[in-house]
């Protein structure tokens, strides 16, 4: 059970790497294409204004297109992030689904066989640890729960950062 919650953060921890690569790569791209325009622009001053309202128009477009894949991959991250979620509130359900019905299946055999104080102690101290193990798998699927939420804040806040850079950019580039 833990192993999974550790895959699953792990998986979380991931996809927010990626989607911050992923916007890096963009605004990357975005960068050289306003860089280039820039250059020609200076080369061609008679163009000059067509050009740089046509970089403008590129660059917004370039944002616009970032924004969006930012925003897809983003929602893409919260969606994959409630999956794994819901696949461990599963897990964790099997699992104390399981346990109970291992301990009642016990707790009948030796009660059938037995009768005496020693295993009223045993019950007892079974129903106890049961009770410990299912706050402790609940404990897990909430923290689970928690990170894989920080995670998604975590990406969304990345991809809004990126998208405000990218925006900030373009306007001083373009002077607007």
């Amino acid at each position: 059970m833990e192993e999974n919650n550790k895959d699953l953060l792990g998986n979380a921890a991931d996809m927010a790497a990626k989607a911050k690569e992923m916007a890096a790569e963009h605004l990357g791209s975005a960068s050289e294409m306003a860089a280039k325009a820039k250059d020609f622009a200076a080369e061609h001053l008679g163009d000059a204004g067509e050009l740089a309202s046509k970089a403008k128009d590129m660059a917004a477009e370039k944002l616009g297109d970032l924004t969006e894949n930012a925003t897809e991959m983003l929602g893409d991250l919260k969606g994959e992030a409630a999956d794994k979620l819901a696949e461990a509130k599963a897990v964790v359900g099997d699992l104390a689904g399981d346990a109970t019905e291992a301990f009642n299946s016990a707790k009948a055999k030796v009660t059938d066989m037995l009768g005496d104080q020693k295993i009223a102690d045993f019950k007892n101290e079974a129903a106890e640890k049961l009770e410990d193990l299912k706050g402790e798998a609940e404990e897990a699927m909430n923290k689970a729960k928690d990170k894989a939420a920080e995670l998604a804040g975590e990406a969304e806040e990345a991809v809004t950062q990126v998208a405000e850079k990218a925006k900030g950019f373009f306007s001083r580039l373009f002077g607007k």
